[in-house]
């Protein structure tokens, strides 16, 4: 019979992640994610452009699953911690281009209206 992991294991990898949001100054608030309780803890999110986890595993190392939506390729990879913080920059990126992009097709759908 195994063991359900306790509160402390998966807040391990939680709050490493959080840690590093932190230090990039991304407002992970503004992202639709739910706390994941997969091995060592992280989380799963949907973005945009993609949706996935990434969390740590009981190696010590992060795993991150996204499928990404228009090319529906997968990507599933253990990283190491600098390649971490590059896939969540690269993802951050790719959600404020979108952000960007649906607020100008909106004021232009908005402002052809007015006119």
């Amino acid at each position: 019979m195994s063991e359900k992991p306790t509160i402390s294991d998966t807040d391990y990898g939680f709050n490493g992640l959080l840690r590093i949001f932190n230090e990039q100054e991304i407002d992970i608030t503004e992202w639709v994610f739910e706390r994941l309780d997969k091995e060592r803890g992280g989380i799963s999110f949907n973005l945009p452009m993609c949706h996935g986890e990434i969390y740590l595993t009981w190696g010590d190392l992060y795993r991150a699953d996204i499928q990404f939506v228009r090319s529906q390729k997968k990507y599933d990879e253990v990283l190491m911690l600098g390649q971490l913080y590059e896939i969540i920059k690269e993802l951050e990126k790719t959600r404020l281009d979108f952000k960007k992009s649906l607020s100008e097709m909106l004021k232009n759908a908005f402002k052809s209206e007015e006119e």
